[in-house]
């Protein structure tokens, strides 16, 4: 059984609000679910999916790259090409604290389109503390 996409803990951060979550109070997010077979991604779009290791667990992430783009290593020279029918995401919060490492596909390579549950829409921690 698929787990459902409710509350995220805040201290998790790897959120893709703009806006940086207080680490005592929950997160909320608004998400549409994608039904299966059409799941499908484009660069930019926030999204849920299952954690490709830990089924127990939904990962929220922004795409960065869908499949057919070029990423590219600086540090190794190399050049990583996305399969077919795959993404890359990344975790937004690296940015706001760049010696904190979020699992994203760095971690655990690119995910297959299909594992895509969710498009989040909006996130929030209260009816007056809410996104711009």
């Amino acid at each position: 059984m698929a787990p459902t996409l409710g509350r995220e803990d805040a201290a998790g951060a790897a959120r893709a609000s703009t806006s940086k979550p207080s680490s005592s109070k929950p997160s909320y997010v608004l998400a549409r679910r994608l039904a299966y077979p059409f799941r499908s991604a484009q660069v930019g779009d926030v999204v849920a999916f299952t954690h490709p290791q830990d089924e127990a667990r939904v990962l929220i992430r922004r795409v960065s790259a869908i499949e057919g783009d070029e990423l590219v290593d600086a540090a190794n020279a190399s050049v990583y090409v996305v399969p077919n029918a795959h993404c890359w995401v990344t975790s937004d919060a690296d940015a706001d604290e760049p010696k904190v490492r979020f699992e994203d596909s760095r971690t655990f390579g690119p995910i297959a389109l299909n594992s895509i549950e969710w498009r989040v829409m909006y996130s929030f921690e209260s009816a007056v503390n809410h996104g711009a």
